[in-house]
């Protein structure tokens, strides 16, 4: 019998893997050379580390890592543009999943992203 792996899954150690991955994936995402040397300066943070949205995707974690990288290629324009700088990025769990849970909750006219003829509402390709 195959024995199951008993320990408790992480947002926060999964978010830090997705942002490895990312990161390695430096020259297929056309990210500057520099992205690896500031990526030590990440650090995800969760005050309960746990899951948000019960779903099998990984938005949370997927959203904090691609944040991640958001704030690497800002600290790269920063440095550029400022001066090179110790910069430390914080990006947190809670607030990445408050940032995907607005799209549950926005409105147009009412509707929902999921309602019938909200994409009439939306503004289309000019």
């Amino acid at each position: 019998m195959a024995s199951l792996n008993c320990e408790a899954y992480s947002p926060r150690v999964e978010a830090e893997s997705i942002f490895d991955l990312l990161c390695n994936l430096r020259e297929e995402l056309n990210l500057p050379i520099i992205v690896r040397a500031l990526a030590k300066n990440v650090k995800f943070t969760s005050e309960k580390n746990t899951i948000y949205f019960p779903i099998p995707f990984k938005e949370t974690e997927t959203t904090s890592a691609l944040k991640g990288v958001e704030a690497l290629v800002a600290t790269a324009l920063a440095n550029l543009k400022y001066g090179e700088s110790s910069r430390k990025i914080e990006i947190n769990l809670e607030q990445t999943t408050c940032f995907l849970f607005q799209t549950y909750l926005s409105t147009i006219d009412g509707l929902g992203k999921y309602d019938a003829g909200v994409k009439a509402k939306l503004k289309g390709d000019p």
